[in-house]
């Protein structure tokens, strides 16, 4: 008996020994699967905290064991992970199906699907209102965990959500596409003509799109325009309408405006609050640009209004960053061939087609004026008044830009002449000189002598050199700009912050200003990334010795703030826009 007693202890013990033994290997089991499935968690709380997509983790027990910015946001998940009771419900509505909630409708496809899988434009449910997202589940994680990635697209109201049969809604945007802008433009003239009214179409496009998806990639850049869909979704303005058209354009219907002014402040104020927002949530800088068409005044059919929307913003892109261009009719007229255009600048040379406007330039600190910009303009027969940016790339090309540099300068001399004979306040007229025009031979040699037979004083003139020109050869522009100074011309770097100047290579000019490119200047009173590099500029230009002057200055703020920085002058819309020598001379008396 004692024996069987000690045989059954002995069992017993090994049975409990086992059993140990094997609760031992499954704790360390565990704990190596804890410990990876940590790991792996540590690596998505470093790489996709600050994902735009809201990302999950859950383990085999359906419970949230990691949650990005993005999912708490989207669940109101508390600092455990968990969904308080009182918490938003948040729907996921597939195919016909009504919605159900999130998790719920997650496990049931969970429970249909093996791996990994995607639910493709389903319907999100967030407080009555639907985001078309997709859906991303990996099922293939260490001990069954399962991981969901929301790519949330757009919002749009529950109740208003359009067909898409029709190809009415864009799918990445979830806008209005471009098939019903084109329904939608016509009925809105319809309106118009009945009640005699106006309205705006004014196109935005991201400046350098192509070049952004080619080194940022179609995700990175689908982004961006989620990102400015969502800011038209989520700020709704009456008599508004906003659609996705092709690629990065959008377009917007703003019914009421009854003059271009008012359409160029309507979309000043979208470049810069996009702008600011896409700073927010994004390293790059991305700018916007836009062109702007007004009914009836630029066409009376909707296809010739986008049209001339779109001719606008490429004339605009073309320019500069960030910038606003007006249809006008040359836009498209002046997409001639290069050849023809340049017939028609020699017949107008020929003809006296050309002439001068003069752009003011104001002391911000005695608000007097100071100088005026000569700026060309081409009086064409067909075609009406055409500015100088449509012209002078073809003329600069050809070797024309030479002979209507000559024009410019005798022209301006003799104004200056005919201002001195009637004893009109003398200022600095600043003459734009091309790359091309500093290698003709002998010019300064030809302005003294233009200067001496009109008994002008050649310090009254200034010359205005892109930074990009004379930064093209910098010696040889070193022994022209020293050439110039000693005639008794004074000498301004053009279009400073968008090229590639050196301190070293500045210090070695004999500069008296700098002017500071539109570009930096246009949304100066809301960028400050602008404000802090202006101010950098200014204070470098003083401490170099020359006088800073702002460009492209259009209200009051951008004023009041460029004085606050220090800068010397400015000229701008704001003070004044380019204007015939006549109307100018109002201002000398």
């Amino acid at each position: 008996m004692k024996g069987e007693m000690m045989e059954g202890m002995i069992v017993g013990s090994v049975i409990v020994v086992i059993i140990a033994a094997l609760f031992f290997l499954f704790y360390k089991k565990e704990k190596k699967k804890n410990t990876l499935l940590q790991r792996d968690l540590n690596f998505f709380k470093r790489e996709k905290e600050y994902y735009d997509e809201a990302m999950l983790v859950l383990d085999k027990q359906n419970r949230i064991v990691f949650a990005n910015g993005s999912a708490k946001k989207l669940f109101s998940l508390d600092e455990h992970n968990l969904i308080p009771p009182h918490a938003k419900k948040i729907g996921l509505k597939i195919d016909t199906h009504d919605p159900k909630d999130f998790f719920e409708v997650l496990m049931e496809q969970a429970a249909q699907h093996k791996g990994s899988f995607h639910l493709q434009n389903v319907l999100l449910v967030d407080a009555g209102k639907m985001k078309q997202v997709n859906v991303y589940v990996d099922q293939t994680g260490l001990d069954e965990a399962m991981t969901c990635i929301i790519d949330m697209q757009t919002v749009a109201p529950i109740e208003s959500k359009p067909s898409n049969k029709d190809g009415g809604v864009d799918f990445l945007t979830a806008l209005p596409s471009q098939f019903s802008a084109l329904s939608d433009i016509n009925t809105i003239i319809i309106k118009s003509k009945k009640n005699a009214d106006s309205f705006g179409l004014l196109l935005l496009g991201i400046d350098y799109f192509g070049d952004l998806q080619a080194s940022l990639g179609p995700g990175y850049t689908n982004q961006l325009l989620k990102k400015i869909a969502n800011y038209f979704i989520e700020n709704p303005q009456e008599n508004m309408h906003v659609y996705r058209m092709d690629c990065d354009k959008f377009m917007i219907l703003v019914e009421g405006l009854d003059h271009t002014e008012l359409a160029r402040k309507v979309a000043k104020q979208l470049i810069t609050d996009i702008g600011q927002l896409l700073k927010e949530e994004s390293n790059a800088r991305i700018t916007i640009s836009a062109g702007i068409a007004v009914y009836p005044e630029h066409g009376e059919n909707g296809s010739k209004l986008i049209n001339h929307g779109y001719s606008a913003l490429r004339e605009a892109q073309s320019q500069s960053d960030s910038n606003i261009e007006i249809y006008r009719l040359d836009h498209q007229a002046l997409q001639k061939e290069d050849t023809k255009i340049a017939e028609e600048i020699k017949k107008a040379l020929k003809d006296h087609e050309f002439f001068l406007y003069y752009q003011p330039m104001f002391n911000l600190k005695t608000e007097e004026m100071v100088g005026a910009e000569a700026l060309l303009r081409w009086k064409h027969p067909e075609l009406g008044i055409i500015s100088a940016d449509k012209f002078l790339d073809i003329a600069e090309k050809t070797g024309q830009i030479v002979e209507i540099g000559a024009y410019v300068f005798r022209e301006a001399i003799k104004q200056r002449k005919y201002w001195d004979d009637n004893g009109l306040k003398q200022f600095k007229i600043t003459l734009n000189l091309s790359l091309k025009e500093m290698q003709v031979e002998k010019l300064i040699q030809k302005l003294e002598a233009l200067f001496e037979d009109h008994r002008v004083d050649p310090c009254l003139f200034n010359l205005d050199i892109t930074e990009k020109a004379a930064m093209s050869n910098i010696d040889r522009t070193m022994i022209d700009f020293k050439l110039f100074r000693d005639s008794g011309l004074s000498i301004s770097l053009d279009n400073f912050g968008v090229g590639s100047s050196s301190i070293k290579h500045l210090q070695m000019l004999p500069l008296s200003s700098i002017k500071i490119d539109r570009s930096l200047i246009q949304d100066i009173d809301s960028n400050l990334d602008h404000q802090i590099t202006v101010k950098a500029m200014i204070d470098m230009i003083h401490d170099l010795g020359f006088e800073a002057v702002a460009e492209g200055v259009e209200t009051s703020k951008e004023s009041a703030l460029l004085y606050d920085l220090g800068c010397d002058h400015a000229q701008g819309y704001l003070f004044s826009k380019p204007l015939p020598a006549t109307e100018l001379q109002d201002l000398l008396r």
